[in-house]
């Protein structure tokens, strides 16, 4: 499938770093620029009949929740237990379809300008017995947004992404530096220093975006992350 190259890809350095109000503040910033975004969780456990990450995203957009939505299209696989997606799927009797997600990744590739694709925890999750979630993104392409945060064990979460991401030659487009919650001035200041000195290690893109409370997003500079799409 040949990827066009307004599609992105939000990876975490782990699970619960903020990558689903960064898929959707990112969403909302383009379409204040006036573009045709919509956003797309191939996988998503813990949850039932509607996702909730799909949910926050349209909420950060300010936009209501599309047919898409509806009938499953932005996130093809739900199920109930909050494990790995290939756990998750497994204690349903399921196997996720890389097809399907290919699927509706060109459905919805067809109707919008960009397409912003949020994974299921952090990089390495397994989808099942063949493919880890990174190594899709490898496959299909897409270029990357990894987000991190300041929390004890980033550093070392954030240099193994970055060697994985490496490793696969996907393209890094940017990270995204998630300061929401209580931490030490000193681990926030450190931490940074050493996420840009892996990046220049790893020879990829130093664009970082710094964003004081996910919750909001103005000011955070985002424009530096999609400007090499432009």
């Amino acid at each position: 499938m040949t990827t066009p190259h307004r599609t992105i890809a939000v990876g975490g350095i782990d699970t619960d770093v903020g990558k689903s109000y960064v898929t959707g503040l990112l969403a909302r910033h383009l379409v204040q620029q006036g573009h045709s975004v919509t956003t797309f969780k191939p996988i998503q456990t813990g949850c039932r009949e509607m996702s909730e990450d799909i949910v926050l995203h349209r909420r950060l957009m300010e936009q209501s929740l599309t047919e898409f939505d509806r009938n499953g299209t932005t996130c093809p696989y739900l199920f109930p237990f909050p494990a790995s997606p290939r756990l998750a799927a497994r204690m349903v009797g399921a196997t996720i379809d890389i097809s399907v997600l290919d699927q509706a990744v060109a459905t919805l590739q067809g109707h919008f300008d960009w397409l912003l694709v949020e994974g299921a925890g952090g990089l390495m999750v397994p989808i099942n017995e063949q493919w880890r979630l990174l190594d899709y993104y490898a496959a299909r392409g897409f270029p990357l947004v990894l987000v991190t945060t300041p929390r004890l064990g980033s550093i070392n979460h954030t240099r193994l992404s970055l060697e994985a991401i490496k490793a696969r030659s996907i393209r890094l487009l940017g990270t995204v530096y998630n300061l929401f919650g209580d931490h030490p001035r000193e681990i926030v200041q450190d931490t940074f220093l050493e996420i840009r000195q892996a990046l220049v290690d790893y020879s990829l893109a130093q664009t970082v975006v710094i964003v004081p409370d996910i919750r909001e997003s103005k000011t955070a500079a985002w424009a530096p992350l999609l400007a090499s799409l432009a």
